[in-house]
């Protein structure tokens, strides 16, 4: 398998990689756009992360899988773990880190560095070079990783309570089409703007008995006031019951199939 995830060596989404497929071929990619590009080329897939327990979907993956040709096909929980890292502790006045990685460990980072400047980049390997080369840095990374580039760990799982990330994996086609399908995600872009849309949008799943587990909003870019919505729901499209429920969306919204896993 020629997996893409996010960049460089020694990150979270890294090791999740490897842990998750060990005997892939694991490729990194800069950004998530190009991440996506590389999932849409035939026989590639991506290991993306969707979601944090803590601080919801990441947005720039939402506004991706709308207008990609790709799909979630399986999705992994993986828990999260932080670690805090620097030459001289004491004279540190910059902590570095991913900034989801520093909004994870704000409480550790409130308690211990209340008035040290945080210094947002574009990865936590990335924050951990910036640590080694000046002792006034600190950073925010995984303790496996500082270990093996010799930053000093000064203290460990210092991230929120029940800090979980959700992994999807991206392909064009699905890479176990033997595996039994019972998650949807889909996005709806509404018709038309007007009053009780919303309540029509999701009257459907009531009738149907269809159970939500996740609904949110981005703006589509068009305009203020104009949202499209992203759900995940138990079912599949093969199911009686879901041709029906989207035979009643279509109404009213344009659905896409973002994922089915």
């Amino acid at each position: 398998m020629n997996l893409w995830t996010l960049g460089p060596a020694g990150t979270f989404s890294h090791e999740a990689a490897v842990n998750l497929f060990p005997t892939a071929k694991i490729h990194f990619a800069q950004n998530f756009e190009s991440l996506f590009d590389a999932a849409e080329k035939s026989g590639n897939t991506g290991l993306i992360p969707i979601e944090n327990s803590l601080h919801g979907a990441v947005d720039e993956v939402l506004d991706l899988l709308l207008r990609s040709e790709v799909k979630i096909w399986k999705t992994y929980d993986v828990a999260v773990r932080h670690a805090f890292g620097a030459k001289n502790p004491k004279k540190v006045k910059r902590i570095a880190s991913h900034h989801q990685a520093l909004s994870q460990c704000r409480d550790f980072l409130r308690k211990h560095y209340p008035h040290v400047e945080l210094f947002p980049v574009s990865s936590t390997s990335y924050a951990i070079e910036l640590a080694l080369e000046d002792e006034t840095v600190g950073a925010i990374a995984m303790k496996k990783t500082m270990l093996e580039r010799k930053l000093p760990v000064i203290n460990e799982d210092i991230q929120r309570d029940h800090n979980t990330t959700r992994f999807g994996l991206l392909a064009r086609k699905n890479p176990f089409p033997k595996e039994k399908k019972e998650h949807m995600s889909v996005a709806l872009i509404p018709t038309e703007d007007r009053a009780g849309l919303l309540h029509d949008l999701l009257t459907p799943f009531k009738i149907y008995d269809v159970n939500l587990s996740r609904i949110e909003s981005r703006p589509t870019g068009e305009k203020f006031g104009s949202y499209c919505f992203f759900l995940d729901f138990a079912g599949t499209k093969e199911s009686a019951r879901i041709q029906k429920l989207f035979e009643e969306i279509g109404k009213v919204a344009t659905i896409k199939i973002l994922g089915e896993w």
